[in-house]
């Protein structure tokens, strides 16, 4: 049986500024509502008022400006794994929207949605921090940019302030050789592993087994110690497994990520 919401009060503003308003009138804002419908369900929160964003324009579209990737904050995960703008400027956002969740949560669910709930195991949270993506938030006050470290906190922890919402994500248009993979036995993966090959070096991200992802660097592909990396890894133990696990798990699909962008470089 599936459990009843509470009782809500539920406002669908058509303009930022109708939603600035409902906003501060104690107003929750959502879109997809994958991860808030089920909180809601469980009885972890019960918000009184619900502010639907999905039919305010300015926070959709895929585009670019000069050379960033700008991606408004409630296109839906499919939209970002079917964007040949997304294959092209940032393969592994798309690579990671296409492969998350079920189908259910990827025509559904949103890209804000996502970044605003901050799960640990946030496949779209490892591809931006790999790619060293910023997010812009807007208020009726105005409006603010932070990288994506500094807007991602800790679990279900973000730099959103009262009536502020995320309007889009910025990423950087790159040409790197990168690859993302992931191991997931269950709805959301027990590791993930990202990584870029730029001019200045291997950017590796790990996500989904601590609270947020983990960041670490080396000088080259071929100079990649993934020995030196494991020890440094915070990791949270949970019914997907022990610490000892993932940290081996993490070894095993760094070494697969590293191998599959060598073969790559050489095609």
């Amino acid at each position: 049986m599936i459990p009843l919401l509470p009782t809500f009060r539920l406002s669908r503003p058509a303009t930022l500024p109708e939603a600035f308003d409902l906003l501060a009138d104690d107003g929750i804002a959502y879109v997809g509502g994958t991860e808030l419908v089920a909180a809601m369900q469980l009885g972890l929160v019960s918000p009184a008022h619900l502010v639907d964003l999905k039919r305010i324009p300015a926070l959709g579209g895929i585009r670019l400006e000069g050379e960033v990737l700008v991606i408004g904050s409630a296109v839906r995960h499919v939209e970002v794994a079917d964007s040949e703008l997304v294959r092209r400027s940032a393969p592994i956002l798309a690579r990671a929207c296409a492969e998350l969740g079920n189908a259910r949560v990827r025509a559904t669910g949103t890209v804000g949605g996502n970044l605003c709930f901050a799960d640990p195991r946030s496949d779209v949270a490892t591809a931006l921090f790999a790619l060293g993506a910023r997010v812009r938030l807007r208020s009726a006050d105005g409006e603010r940019v932070l990288p994506i470290d500094e807007f991602v906190l800790g679990a279900m922890d973000v730099d959103l302030d009262e009536g502020e919402l995320l309007d889009s994500v910025l990423v950087p248009v790159t040409v790197a050789p990168q690859v993302y993979l992931r191991h997931q036995p269950t709805e959301y993966p027990t590791i993930a592993v990202a990584l870029v090959s730029d001019p200045e070096g291997l950017r590796v991200t790990v996500g989904a087994v601590g609270e947020i992802p983990q960041r670490f660097a080396a000088p080259s592909l071929d100079e990649l110690d993934v020995e030196a990396i494991l020890p440094e890894l915070e990791v949270i133990e949970d019914l997907n497994g022990s610490e000892s696990y993932k940290r081996h798990l993490v070894g095993v699909f760094v070494r697969r990520a590293a191998a599959e962008l060598k073969e790559s470089n050489d095609a």
